[in-house]
């Protein structure tokens, strides 16, 4: 097989893996929220901060423009907030996957030994507070940010859209146009 022909295979299977781990990394905001854990292959169990919210949730483009934008801006500090925790405790007996690192359980942290805790509540409160600036600059409330991401992983419909928005986002930050829909006859 040809490099120009692996290729778009190649992006779309990362572009794929890429949007369903943006999605199912987005930490949750608003206190009070429960618990959504998910495995993720390589980073071990995610803890996110779900709201029980209606399935027929609207959205509007802008919202879900808004949302794709908040979830790439926040995944790069979200690596590197549990790259910084992994470090912290690489020299514990801690296991970073028994950690919950949601914005809304910062108590929880109080099970980790007093030499780890401070700085392991350090890093995911300045996380949590920069996810919060994110969500709020793109013109959403930490409320309906976790309302959206509540919603989505139950409707197909504002699934597609958020992946479709996160595509377009990707796109338009490499500088790749997409193909103009053809004239209706």
């Amino acid at each position: 097989m040809t490099e120009q022909m692996a290729r778009p295979q190649s992006m779309n299977r990362w572009r794929r893996s890429l949007i369903m781990a943006l999605l199912v990394s987005s930490t949750s905001l608003a206190v009070g929220a429960g618990p959504l854990q998910v495995s993720w292959p390589g980073f071990g169990r995610l803890t996110l901060g779900a709201v029980a919210w209606a399935q027929s949730l609207r959205v509007s483009p802008e919202e879900v423009m808004g949302y794709a934008r908040s979830v790439l801006e926040m995944e790069a500090l979200r690596l590197a907030a549990y790259e910084e925790v992994k470090a912290l405790i690489a020299n514990s007996n801690q296991d970073i996957n028994a950690i919950d690192l949601r914005c809304t359980a910062l108590s929880s942290l109080n099970q980790l030994p007093r030499n780890l805790r401070d700085g392991v509540r350090a890093i995911v409160v300045d996380y949590c507070n920069q996810a919060s600036q994110i969500v709020q600059a793109n013109g959403l409330s930490n409320n309906r940010f976790d309302a959206i991401t509540a919603a989505y992983p139950q409707d197909a419909t504002l699934a597609e859209q958020i992946r479709t928005a996160l595509i377009q986002l990707q796109q338009q930050s490499q500088g790749v146009s997409r193909p103009a829909a053809a004239p209706a006859p």
